[in-house]
């Protein structure tokens, strides 16, 4: 508690000593309480949040490569099941099936 905010208080404030003191305490109470936030304390709640934002990211990105691989291995898959061996294979299951059905 300083002296210059109970002289303000006692003076200008027109409030008795025991008021002023009172009063002065309070403020102090609240001040000590706050959680007053800091540039570092910010800087490092930012950088927190930058650093699931940046995990997210590399999780997305890894996941989007999977199904890429996914999508050429299917596609490659798809243009050898009608390409000339996919028509081969056809074929023969053609042949298989007539022979076992007659």
């Amino acid at each position: 508690m300083q002296a210059q905010t109970i002289e303000l208080l006692s003076g200008k404030g027109k409030f008795s000593m025991e008021q002023a003191l009172t009063l002065a305490e309070a403020m102090d109470g609240v001040i000590e309480k706050a959680q007053v936030v800091t540039i570092p304390i910010l800087d490092a709640r930012l950088a927190m949040v930058t650093a699931r934002f940046d995990a997210l990211e590399a999780k997305l990105d890894a996941k989007f490569e999977r199904w890429t691989m996914r999508m050429i291995i299917a596609m490659v898959l798809s243009q050898t099941a009608t390409g000339p061996i996919g028509m081969h294979v056809f074929e023969s299951m053609k042949q298989v099936i007539a022979t076992v059905g007659h």
